[in-house]
């Protein structure tokens, strides 16, 4: 019985499992957050701070950034089992999500520097990123 327990877990990696939930779990914080700010733009385009000319633009682009980044907090956490089970095609998801968050949150905080939610961006993908970089060879096809 001890030999089966040690071959399941082999084929698992627990590392990346949790490190991908709680990454998830921060990406629908993130998104429950930008969603209930919304209320920041209606504000701005009511006291003119956001002209009359944009604020529909900028109320549109805010809603639409809340719910892209609910789903993209929901693929992540459905990447997650997979991810534990050490599949290839998850793997490669969860390397293309991380790699693009750095990117975002890198080149845009070097262009934006007091954008304070940013390398929060960075810091995320890094987290999703390195546990998937450094467990490579295990995943399979």
């Amino acid at each position: 019985m001890l030999k089966e327990e040690n071959k399941k877990d082999a084929g698992e990696n627990k590392l990346v499992y949790k490190t991908t939930l709680f990454t998830g779990i921060l990406f629908m914080v993130i998104a429950l957050e930008r969603g209930l700010s919304i209320n920041n733009i209606i504000v701005g385009s009511a006291t003119n701070d956001i002209s009359k000319y944009y604020a529909a633009s900028a109320i549109i682009d805010s809603s639409l950034s809340s719910i892209l980044m609910s789903l993209v907090s929901i693929w992540v956490l459905f990447l997650a089992s997979p991810l534990k089970k050490l599949q290839r095609r998850a793997w490669w998801q969860g390397m293309i999500i991380g790699v693009a968050f750095t990117l975002f949150g890198a080149v845009l905080w070097w262009k934006y520097p007091s954008s304070v939610h940013l390398p929060v961006f960075m810091l995320l993908g890094l987290m999703l990123f390195f546990p998937l970089a450094i467990f490579s060879g295990k995943f399979r096809n």
